[in-house]
């Protein structure tokens, strides 16, 4: 007896899993030209929005614990892309922040987003579509990891 929703092709985790391994295999070359990973990117990005962010708030925004975020920032770090500062009032808390060498990649790396829309093709309405969707799905799953808390 053959239970369809216990099929793989059938699982929206796998979907999204599939679909978030096709888009950083997609990056990979884009971002080798930069000396960048897809993690590291991503790490960039929120720098070249904020300049400067606490440790604490970058791992959130990334949703990256700080096992996970701490290598990466040691790998930009020793390239130069940012710098790590303690607070002057609380040792205990960290900033990052985005260095000259990192500002300057910002405009080397102001290609990918569409570069990655041309070879995806994908266009703009769908774009947003897509943006709009899972949107709506990371809302609903927070809400139900914080109503378990």
């Amino acid at each position: 007896m053959e239970i369809d929703n216990l099929k793989l092709s059938n699982q929206l985790c796998f979907k999204i899993y599939s679909v978030s391994k096709a888009m950083t295999r997609l990056y990979k070359p884009i971002l080798d030209s930069l000396n960048l990973t897809y993690p590291q990117y991503l790490v960039m990005l929120i720098l070249w929005e904020h300049e400067k962010i606490s440790f604490k708030d970058m791992s959130n925004n990334l949703k990256m614990k700080t096992g996970t975020l701490t290598p990466i920032l040691n790998k930009l770090e020793s390239q130069g892309q940012l710098c790590r500062v303690k607070d002057e009032e609380d040792e205990r808390k960290v900033y990052i922040h985005i260095t000259s060498k990192g500002e300057k990649l910002k405009y080397e790396a102001s290609n990918v987003p569409g570069e990655i829309s041309c070879r995806a093709q994908i266009k703009m309405d769908e774009y947003v579509k897509y943006m709009r969707e899972f949107d709506e799905l990371l809302e609903k799953l927070d809400e139900i990891e914080n109503y378990r808390y």
